[in-house]
């Protein structure tokens, strides 16, 4: 009897501690931020990942299993309302104080879309993409800062773990100064070699590493390939013997080759997301790299 008295004592001890010591529940709208929330949780807990396909965060629409994941989410992280516009209703009714918003981080650098056109836009083109270029992750500056954040959010809600947590931000730091020199001595023999890109998505990589500013055939990704846009950029690509053109997985290879028949150019596909990447802390490493490589591919 004593015996299961004790027994009994311990199972419930063993429980309540169980419980004492339960971890936060964060959930990331793309992978490249999860990515660098993995390396953050390490040792702790595993961030869930909302958007794992290769879908648009800008016309995403949510499963019950996702919505779900949101409402039981301690953290939800996400770029911004201008970047997950798919999102944009349900995230309005995340409880206050659970939402971090990583374009509204105190000190991240920030640019606008450079629209070439602003008066030949088409009437019917979504305004509100031509106003903040939301791609900030392609800066590794961004991603340190924002290592540095949502660590600090997650000693508040979890100061249990906060020793786990600053020792992988240590970790986090090492390997993104590491990762920005390496990307800088690649990068570095093609600064004076310019490009074209058919939407505006590479800014931040771009001026972090000191490139040349490309011919941008639409401002940002969804605007529309018009005529003019494409007689624009023809005529600018021929003039400036521009060798490289970059385009994103929204365009077919019927538009790239309307854009590049006739002229000595390699145009390449680029994924700034990495959506086929697999998830975790590695992603983001991976994904700065083959976009690293694919620009030095293209510029040589």
């Amino acid at each position: 009897m004593i015996y299961r008295l004790l027994l009994g004592l311990t199972f419930l001890l063993s429980f309540n501690n169980v419980g004492a010591q339960s971890t936060p529940n964060v959930v990331v709208s793309i992978k490249p931020i999860h990515s660098i929330v993995s390396a953050l949780m390490e040792g702790v807990s595993r961030p869930q990942l909302l958007l794992e396909s290769s879908d648009s965060a800008h016309t995403f629409h949510l499963k019950p299993s996702q919505l779900n994941l949101l409402s039981n989410a301690d953290i939800v992280i996400t770029i911004g309302d201008g970047f997950e516009t798919g999102l944009k209703k349900t995230l309005r009714n995340i409880k206050v104080g659970s939402h971090i918003i990583v374009s509204e981080i105190n000190g991240l650098h920030l640019f606008y879309f450079r629209n070439p056109d602003t008066n030949k836009m088409d009437k019917n083109e979504e305004h509100e993409h031509a106003d903040n270029d939301l791609h900030l992750w392609l800066d590794i500056d961004n991603m340190q800062k924002t290592a540095q954040y949502i660590n600090e959010q997650l000693i508040k809600i979890d100061p249990n773990n906060s020793d786990t947590y600053e020792t992988n931000l240590v970790k986090i730091h090492s390997k993104l100064n590491k990762l920005k020199l390496e990307l800088q001595q690649q990068i570095a023999p093609f600064r004076s070699e310019r490009f074209a890109i058919f939407s505006d998505t590479l800014q931040y990589f771009e001026k972090s590493f000191q490139l040349q500013k490309p011919v941008i055939i639409t401002p940002y990704h969804g605007a529309r390939l018009s005529i003019h846009r494409t007689l624009e950029a023809r005529k600018k690509m021929k003039g400036l013997k521009i060798k490289c053109l970059l385009y994103g997985p929204e365009s077919t290879s019927k538009k790239v080759n309307v854009l590049s028949e006739g002229l000595p150019i390699k145009a390449l596909r680029i994924d700034i997301l990495g959506a086929k990447l697999n998830a975790g802390s590695d992603q983001y490493f991976n994904l700065m790299k083959g976009l690293s490589s694919q620009m030095v591919e293209c510029l040589e």
